[in-house]
């Protein structure tokens, strides 16, 4: 597949120095394991989650001078998970660039995560090419400015109900309630990875003040953590429903 660089770049609005570093923003780890060589976008997919949260939080701090940090947490959610991630990258036409594997190219139902990750792995390649200025360029066109903050989710979020979101970033969920309940600090710890170096599988353990809570494994680091902070999410959940209804038994007594 030829990989149309200028157009690509008219279409980002930002021309790279490094041309490689752009290419590589836009290769799929399908892509480079059927070819054999090159590199793939899952370490700048990486870099880039942390600069978009950084950029993200700045961004609703100075928006929402008087937002407490669960409402702040809702917001980055709406801003930041995968639906809004890849909604920006397709209404940008940035999608049609993404070098795939052939058998990748035809699994349509994992473009919305291959989507996901462009995004990220673009701001990483821009802020590592130009600058932070330009990444937060980038993110502001391409989601600030096209990303409407929902109401319902902004009185959702006051009221302090979590679990009342529809969860569709179990990161950020799991951030909310631990925020909420003031439970200490959330920490990601990469375990070991298994599989041959062409198709590797990440082990994450998601740790909160200290204490192990959830474990998860992906194709990506991005993905294992999210699987481990889905399941540290739904084991408080069903610690408090578990909390409930020992109460409730009591009260019936």
């Amino acid at each position: 597949m030829i990989f149309l660089m200028h157009d690509c770049e008219e279409k980002l609005g930002y021309s790279f120095k490094d041309k490689e570093l752009l290419r590589t923003c836009f290769t799929h780890s399908s892509y480079s394991n059927e070819h054999g060589k090159g590199k793939n976008n899952e370490r700048l997919e990486f870099f880039g989650d942390s600069i978009l949260g950084y950029l993200t939080a700045e961004y609703l701090v100075k928006k929402f001078p008087q937002a407490d940090e669960g409402l702040l947490t809702a917001y980055k959610q709406q801003l930041v998970s995968r639906e809004p991630l890849a909604n920006a990258v397709k209404r940008g036409g940035l999608d049609e660039y993404i070098l795939y594997g052939e058998g990748e190219r035809k699994n349509v139902a994992n473009h919305d995560a291959a989507c996901e990750n462009l995004f990220e792995a673009i701001v990483a390649g821009i802020y590592m090419d130009g600058g932070i200025d330009n990444a937060l360029k980038f993110v502001k066109t391409f989601l600030f400015s096209k990303t409407r903050l929902s109401e319902k989710t902004v009185r959702t979020a006051e009221k302090k109900t979590a679990e009342a979101i529809k969860i569709t970033d179990f990161k950020s969920a799991l951030q909310i309630y631990v925020q909420k309940y003031k439970l200490g600090k959330i920490e990601y710890v990469l375990k070991k990875t298994s599989g041959p170096p062409h198709d590797p599988i990440f082990y994450m353990e998601v740790t909160v003040d200290g204490k192990a809570m959830g474990s998860g494994n992906g194709k990506t680091k991005s993905e294992a953590t999210k699987s481990a902070a889905k399941v540290a999410y739904e084991r408080y959940v069903a610690k408090d429903k578990s909390k409930n209804s020992t109460k409730i038994g009591r009260k019936t007594k």
